[in-house]
């Protein structure tokens, strides 16, 4: 079991290293952590480096302090703003200092401090305030990285009512990097921030398609929204985020990738697609023109590997995996797997892809095997043996593409294909050893399935 400590307990036994056996500063940090660890004591939630004033109290302390008596006595603007970098520059450091600065009050009193300042920019919309606002903004997304626990109701009101009123791109900017921040781990900030009809805002934000930060900055939202990474929450919302995003943000996300076909934001746009599409009939809906995009960024690994996901999110449609066939994508999707084997990431994505499109579908793993997949996908089992993402969509290409053709099962065993899966399996029985059987199956190799349950001759009571 883990155990934790205060902060003030770890001050005090530094304190005691110096005072008592006259060790340096960083003597006593040393062996107060090593004292600590020894007795498995978890110190991540506690600031080792001591930046102590002449008080009792840490730098992060006294500059929570200040800013709240400058909030207070309305001080000028450029004292507060020295504090906000100060305070910028302590929670930067490690999430020691994040979490002793909310324990301090520190959101709260930005949160009052972005709420007036607000109020003050929409009356006089100058440059001064513009950048005062984005500092604030800055500072709370800083503060709430990896504890977005601090995100109140006033909090999600104020990131409304920024989206609602204000036309400045950067301010705009700033608070979507606000928002995504607290919708990562975070099942209860998705659901508050989700509810505030943000999915209107979204959709008129990438309307403003001309500025790529503000587009990016949008994009991440979104996939935000649909994450389910909480643990702490045993069923989430993600799919019905996904599915009322998708239902609204389909066809605008197309007609942006129509506009940005190359990276960095092509491979957003992909990315963001692929997560809306979670319902037979979005799936429907999307119309991206893939084989030309992946024509023009054939080389590049970070379009490939997000355009093969989306195919596969595609495939998941049977009417549309055979339109995407039709289009002219397999000898697209055969080259590139060629291309990138080297990288494993993209090779695994690109299996996937073939595997769904295979699916059910005899004619189309004929046409893979007319365009090389056999020899290709052979080779990047052969290349990427360590890889169990590799390993296992390789399987299942392999499959897909024999099960209902079994005149490709010459093929492949030309190939070896055998003894790459036999190697598979020596490494990864134990994860999807079922999986490597099931395709050295249908390829008529030797395989030996164990039996799961066995009788042991007992009567059973009527």
């Amino acid at each position: 079991m883990v155990r934790v400590i205060t902060q003030d307990t770890y001050d005090e036994v530094v304190k005691d290293n110096i005072e008592e056996f006259d060790m340096t500063t960083e003597e006593a940090i040393k062996e107060a952590v090593a004292q600590f660890e020894a007795q498995g004591v978890d110190l991540s939630n506690i600031i080792k480096d001591l930046a102590l004033s002449s008080g009792n109290n840490h730098l992060i302390s006294i500059t929570v302090e200040k800013l709240k008596e400058i909030c207070q006595t309305k001080d000028d603007d450029n004292l507060m703003l020295n504090e906000l970098d100060t305070l910028m520059a302590e929670c930067k450091k490690d999430i020691a200092h994040r979490i002793r600065a909310g324990k301090e009050g520190a959101y709260n009193i930005l949160n009052d401090l972005l709420e007036t300042k607000f109020r003050v920019y929409m009356q006089e919309k100058n440059k001064q305030n513009e950048l005062f606002i984005i500092k604030v903004l800055k500072c709370l997304t800083v503060l709430m990285d990896m504890q977005p626990d601090l995100l109140d109701d006033k909090g999600m009101e104020i990131m409304k009512s920024i989206l609602d009123t204000v036309d400045n791109e950067n301010i705009l900017i700033a608070t979507l990097q606000w928002i995504s921040t607290c919708c990562l781990r975070h099942e209860m900030n998705r659901q508050g921030i989700f509810a505030k009809n943000i999915t209107a805002n979204l959709k008129e934000l990438l309307k403003k398609s001309e500025n790529k930060k503000l587009l990016s900055e949008t994009l991440l939202v979104i996939r935000r929204l649909t994450l389910d990474d909480d643990i702490r929450v045993e069923f989430g919302k993600a799919h019905e985020h996904a599915r009322d995003l998708g239902v609204n943000l389909v066809e605008t996300l197309d007609d942006l990738l129509k506009e940005h076909q190359r990276p960095p934001l092509v491979g957003e746009l992909l990315q963001t697609q692929t997560a809306l599409l979670v319902r037979h009939e979005l799936c429907a809906r999307a119309r991206p023109a893939l084989a030309a995009l992946l024509a023009d960024n054939y080389d590049d690994a970070a379009v490939a590997a997000p355009a093969a996901r989306l195919i596969t999110a595609l495939a998941g449609n049977d009417d549309v995996k055979r339109q995407i066939v039709k289009s002219g994508v397999v000898p697209v999707i055969v080259s590139l797997l060629k291309r990138h084997n080297n990288n494993p990431t993209t090779t695994a994505s690109i299996l996937k892809c073939i595997s769904a499109l295979c699916l059910r579908e005899a004619s189309h793993g004929k046409m893979f095997i007319e365009n090389g997949a056999a020899e290709a996908i052979v080779e990047s089992l052969n290349v990427h043996t360590d890889v169990a993402a590799v390993q296992k969509n390789g399987c299942w290409a392999v499959r897909n593409m024999v099960a209902r053709y079994r005149e490709h099962n010459a093929k492949f065993q030309e190939l070896g294909i055998e003894a790459a899966l036999n190697k598979a399996y020596e490494k990864f029985g134990h994860d999807f050893g079922f999986d490597i059987k099931s395709a050295l199956r249908d390829l008529e190799c030797d395989v030996k399935f164990d039996e799961q349950w066995k009788g042991k001759g007992v009567q059973i009571d009527q």
